[in-house]
């Protein structure tokens, strides 16, 4: 009888841990508190499709050393609730020249635009838009459309804080 209750209790044991893992937060909520600041972007990968040609890549970069107009930064400052301006730069020969500024929205880890500012800017209108991690010093974007006909891609750019 005491085996049979031992066993007993070591099933629900068992069920009672397996509820407790099956149980988990899986919310991907993003701290957008450590968005503001500098990134620099040291690492850039994945593909491209334009008319049925693909391309892929994954490129290293070191934005305090910056050597090609490759390299990029973002100046993110927060203007509201969830809402933030972004100034990009790209390295120009021998100093950051100023690409654009957009106005963002971020909601949960989605990036909307609310405005671009200038000529040109970071983000596109049409592409999906999502923050993948971000922690104090580190910031990944992920760049998404593969919703045309005629241009599809998918890749991920990871950043670092500059300042």
């Amino acid at each position: 009888m005491k085996t049979l209750r031992f066993i007993g209790m070591a099933i629900v044991a068992i069920i009672m841990s397996v509820n407790f893992v099956a149980c988990s937060d899986d919310d991907d909520d993003i701290d957008v508190s450590q968005l503001e600041g500098t990134w620099g972007l040291v690492h850039d990968t994945g593909w491209e499709e334009s008319d049925g040609d693909k391309d892929s890549w994954d490129d290293t970069h070191t934005p305090n050393n910056p050597c090609c107009m490759d390299c990029s930064k973002l100046v993110i400052k927060k203007i509201s609730d969830n809402t933030y301006s972004v100034d990009s730069y790209y390295y120009n020969h021998s100093d950051w020249t100023h690409e654009g500024n957009q106005t963002i929205s971020i909601n949960g880890n989605t990036v909307t635009i609310n405005k671009t500012n200038t000529a040109s800017g970071f983000f596109e209108s049409d592409e999906n838009t999502t923050i993948e991690y971000l922690t104090s010093d580190k910031l990944a974007l992920r760049f998404k459309n593969e919703n045309t006909e005629t241009e599809k891609y998918n890749y991920v750019m990871e950043f670092v804080r500059m300042e």
